[in-house]
């Protein structure tokens, strides 16, 4: 085998990319030819491929199951052999530390009110709303393996939003990006059409600069989540607001990968509908077309049995109800479902333009400290290594935290800790608590004015705690949660 490099200067973007072997030159260099002014792109030792490893029927059979899972599928017919193309990603890596600066939480109460329409009092739910007050922190790995929003598509040529859809685990299957990738099967059993598809490798035309600002969005839409989650759980709150989530990244890494993608071409009310399916563990995205005239029939049947027991819309009779009840809404839903596709891919072709104007002003250069060749096994160990730490300092000292907010958490208004006793003191406990904080602050004790007020008040407080916690039904509900 003679390999040789490519010999263009401006017209390959990845010249610097691949070695290739005689006999090749020609696919290859109409391949790679597609080019702007801008004529480099990631090092050669820093690219990293993921294989095909899947035969073509193997990604046919999964486009089928795509295009017709449900009985209002419309039945795809495929253009023909799909494209074998290699799809360029970015990869991000990064280590982070992330601190909720604000947050409030609510626990949903059960209320009573008086209707003065009624003359009754009434239960209503309402939701009581606290301040965080204690300072959480967290320290994080962002590995691609599990975080698919790390894997960024590197060029415009297709709707990110499908092409999204054959991102996954495969990429610790990434390795050197060599020829003999290109290569593929005589598939010598198939037709012509299929033994005639040549592969290709589609160049980066996103900067790494570019692809970190979406790599740090998806981490901070994802530490906001988790404090959400973390806060619903800790506080054990019904829901949250007006929180605020500071994200400091240590460390980040970006990787050039290409990931192997079986392209199918399908044409749908004159538009070109692709559909990606990954060539290494066959996930598939794209948009999924439906049989407007099942759903017309489904609607039209529904709307025809709601009106039938209902007894129509009450306006206009029997030709109002078939007109207003059947007719419109079943009109109204095909052609929703008829053009759906068409206007999700407006609304994506736009994205994608908003997305190119966003990226004009970033920094143009493929070669930064923070670009370097993927290694699965490297961030496996250091994901690994990470949740060990953790671990260690959740046990070391993350325990009398963690009991002190469940402290709170079971007695949100104090009274346990104002009679000083426990969630498991009985009722000769909580008196006898209750006897000697009124004998020691009862207000009558107080000469001065100022000790009388501030008397007063803790006695008050005391005599709360105790109303609540003597009584065994009140008790429960206050245990529970319920505003008593």
């Amino acid at each position: 085998m003679i390999t040789l490099y490519l010999p263009i200067a401006r017209s390959c973007r990845l010249e610097r990319l691949c070695v290739y072997r005689k006999g090749r030159f020609t696919v290859l260099s109409r391949t790679f030819s597609h080019t702007s002014a801008r004529s480099d792109g990631p090092l050669k030792e820093k690219v990293r491929a993921i294989p095909f490893s899947q035969h073509v029927k193997a990604a046919e059979q999964t486009f089928d199951s795509y295009h017709g899972h449900s009985f209002f599928s419309l039945k795809a017919s495929k253009a023909g052999a799909p494209d074998e193309v290699f799809v360029p990603f970015w990869v991000a890596t990064a280590s982070i530390r992330s601190r909720i600066v604000q947050a409030q939480v609510g626990r949903d109460v059960s209320r009573t009110r008086h209707n003065p329409q009624t003359n009754r009092m009434e239960t209503y739910w309402d939701t009581e709303w606290y301040w965080v007050q204690t300072s959480h922190s967290f320290e994080r790995e962002y590995v691609p393996a599990q975080h698919v929003g790390l894997q960024v598509y590197a060029s415009h040529k297709y709707r990110r939003g499908y092409v999204n859809g054959i991102r996954g685990e495969s990429v610790v299957d990434a390795k050197p990006f060599t020829p003999d990738m290109l290569d593929r099967a005589t598939y010598s059993d198939l037709d012509t059409e299929y033994r005639s598809v040549t592969r290709k490798v589609d160049p980066f035309t996103v900067f790494p600069a570019s692809a970190v600002k979406l790599a740090k969005k998806y981490i901070q839409d994802s530490e906001e989540a988790l404090a959400d989650e973390f806060l619903l759980s800790t506080y054990r709150a019904d829901r949250t607001r007006l929180v605020s989530v500071e994200v400091q990244v240590n460390h980040i890494k970006l990787s050039p990968v290409y990931f192997p993608a079986y392209i199918y071409s399908i044409r749908y009310l004159s538009r070109h509908f692709r559909t990606f399916i990954n060539g290494d563990d066959l996930s598939v995205g794209g948009q999924r077309l439906y049989n407007w005239e099942r759903v017309a029939l489904t609607s039209a049947a529904a709307m025809g049995s709601l009106m039938l027991f209902s007894g129509g819309v009450g306006w206009g009779g029997p030709i109002g109800t078939i007109w207003l009840g059947i007719v419109f809404p079943t009109v109204a839903t095909s052609l929703l479902t008829m053009y759906y596709p068409i206007l999700s891919l407006r609304l994506r072709d736009e994205m994608r333009k908003r997305e190119i104007q966003s990226q004009a002003n970033d920094e143009k250069s493929w070669d930064t400290d923070w670009v370097s060749a993927f290694d699965a096994f490297e961030d496996f160990e250091r994901y690994r290594q990470w949740k060990e730490e953790r671990s260690y300092r959740r046990s070391t000292f993350g325990e009398q935290e963690s009991e002190r907010i469940k402290q709170n958490i079971r007695d949100p208004k104090g009274y346990y800790r104002t009679l000083g006793v426990g969630e498991d003191a009985n009722k000769a406990d909580i008196q006898g608590a209750f006897r000697g904080l009124a004998l020691k602050y009862h207000p009558d004790r107080a000469t001065d004015p100022k000790d009388k007020e501030a008397a007063k008040k803790k006695f008050q407080e005391i005599s709360q705690a105790y109303h609540v916690l003597r009584d065994p039904k009140k008790r429960r509900l206050y245990d529970q949660g319920v505003d008593v």
